[in-house]
């Protein structure tokens, strides 16, 4: 019977994975930020997409915290 201690790849897939969140809402703010500038420089209503900019930019912020801590929990 063999006994080997087998290390997780946990933090680095917890990482990859709050990694790729963090990317995807910073995009959408960078998307909702240029939508508002343009709809209201034609004069359209644009409000809804200032609170889900800062929605996205939370979410953004928070993902990249997590995955930043599951490196270091779990780091062997």
């Amino acid at each position: 019977m063999a006994s080997t201690d087998a290390e997780t790849d946990m933090g680095l897939g917890l990482g990859l994975v709050f990694g790729l969140v963090a990317v995807g809402a910073a995009l959408l703010t960078t998307v909702n930020g240029y939508t508002y500038a343009t709809r209201t420089a034609q004069g359209l209503e644009a409000t809804g997409l200032q609170v889900s900019s800062g929605v996205a930019f939370g979410v953004a912020m928070l993902a990249a915290g997590i995955a930043i801590v599951a490196v270091h929990v779990f780091d062997g």
